[in-house]
């Protein structure tokens, strides 16, 4: 083919052993790679410009059979695509006997303008691959979720369940609405992500633990002095200037500087918007509700007062306020999430793999994620970086997921959440019920056993000494 943008590809081509051929809009081959001399046994330069239609020959030139038999089947401008088995002509004088191959071709253009590649080889990809069935249906689910969120793109929203769609419904009313918002949730549940994703315009992070009144001034002020900045402007047609603040660990900011940005929202009222970020205990909802089936979104404000915000914050963040889910409840969001991560990977060129075979993907579902989508994110870019193939494996996994056995007293208890109190409490308890028993009920014996008072005893069993 013609031109210096085609020569890179064309060397390609003619560098390896594939059979490809290209027809032009007026049906004569124009491209032919090196990998068609070894098969027909003819120079490509022979066939340039030989009429290329279905049909018989042109002429009893076999180079004229040969051309003929490169044809695509009838009516491949409509279809788009096809497939033909190709072999030597009833009656053609072609010396070389050509096996029977399987081409296939496509049309690229409309009408006088299209082009007709051709590719003859061994294909076997009429055979069912379940694994490569399932990776289609991923991809499917994934660019429905990016059509349906093409603002709030953050993986964390990705997925079927009624969470992920609750979630996504809220941040887009949200964005819609431009304000204040909490974002509630685990640690590790990927808020942050979601808050960048929300913005489209100047921002800034802050720390919440680390702040004091003095401190959130300061690292405000180049916003704030925008904000400012855009409010004294004498020009007219000045754009009006908006900006947000990511709040990280809101519920352990002190009260003090809590108060003072509520003072700092107040004073650029719709123009400054909040976006906070708490965290729930022990990656529960903040309502304590460990029924899977219920709404995540309902939360209970006393217990948000309780959890670290002060009166004023409760107030600016009580129209908006989104919970995200944990991540072993949306099991069946955890394929489109993780294969998500992985496009992202191999996108920046970190890895050849492009899909999880079934174990790994059984794996994930069953381990509990305790580090939540952090850890899923991580868990990925090992895994990416670690496979060898095409489809990434269990093997390629960290360990903790790929050895992981659903129902083993030890893993539970290593993952679960743990009340100390409760624990303190109940392992005192046995202890003084058992030195009870062995003293046949005798408390000042029982007290002398276990190193303290006759009388804080009797009050740790509810008797008045």
């Amino acid at each position: 083919m013609s031109g210096t943008k085609i020569r890179p590809l064309s060397r390609l081509l003619d560098s390896s052993d594939a059979r490809f051929w290209v027809i032009g809009p007026d049906g004569t081959l124009v491209y032919l790679s090196g990998g068609i001399q070894d098969w027909l046994d003819v120079s490509p330069e022979q066939l340039l410009g030989r009429r290329c239609v279905a049909g018989s020959p042109v002429s009893d030139d076999p180079l004229d059979q040969i051309a003929a038999m490169l044809s695509p089947p009838p009516g491949l401008e409509k279809r788009g695509t096809a497939s033909l088995r190709i072999g030597a002509l009833q009656g053609s004088s072609v010396t070389k006997s050509v096996a029977t191959t399987e081409a296939r071709f496509f049309c690229v253009g409309d009408n006088d303008d299209a082009l007709i590649f051709g590719v003859a080889g061994a294909f076997d990809d009429r055979a069912v691959d379940v694994e490569v069935q399932d990776a289609v249906a991923i991809r499917q689910r994934i660019d429905n979720w990016r059509k349906m969120s093409s603002k709030q793109a953050s993986i964390v929203t990705a997925g079927d369940s009624t969470i992920a769609r609750r979630l996504r419904h809220r941040l887009h009313v949200a964005s819609l609405a431009r304000t204040d918002v909490l974002l509630v949730g685990p640690r590790g549940c990927g808020s942050e992500r979601i808050a960048k994703g929300m913005i489209d315009e100047s921002s800034i992070v802050v720390d919440g633990p680390l702040m004091d009144s003095e401190l959130l001034d300061a690292t405000l002020s180049p916003l704030t002095n925008s904000l400012t900045s855009s409010t004294s402007s004498s020009l007219a047609d000045s754009a009006e200037i908006f900006g947000s603040a990511i709040i990280r660990d809101l519920e352990q900011m002190p009260v003090d500087a809590q108060v003072r940005l509520a003072y700092w929202h107040q004073q650029f009222s719709g123009r400054l918007r909040l976006i906070g970020l708490s965290q729930t205990a022990d990656g529960q909802d903040l309502n304590g509700s460990q029924d899977r089936d219920s709404d995540p979104g309902k939360l209970n404000w006393a217990e948000t007062q309780a959890h670290g915000l002060s009166e004023p914050l409760i107030d600016l963040f009580c129209a908006c306020v989104i919970p995200i889910g944990s991540l072993s409840d949306r099991v069946e969001d955890l394929s489109v999430m993780a294969s998500a991560l992985l496009d992202r990977r191999r996108a920046a060129g970190e890895t050849k793999a492009d899909r999880f075979n079934r174990a790994a993907l059984d794996a994930m579902v069953i381990y509990p994620w305790p580090g939540q989508f952090d850890e899923l994110d991580h868990s990925i870019r090992h895994a990416a970086r670690s496979a060898t193939s095409d489809a990434i494996g269990p093997a390629d996994l960290p360990l903790a997921i790929r050895s992981y056995r659903p129902g083993d007293p030890l893993l539970i208890a290593k993952h679960a959440a743990v009340d100390l109190d409760k624990a303190v409490a109940s392992f005192e308890q046995r202890l003084i019920d058992q030195t009870l028993d062995s003293t046949g009920g005798n408390r000042a014996e029982a007290a002398r056993r276990l190193g303290i008072s006759r009388a804080r005893l009797l009050r740790k069993i509810g008797e008045t000494p």
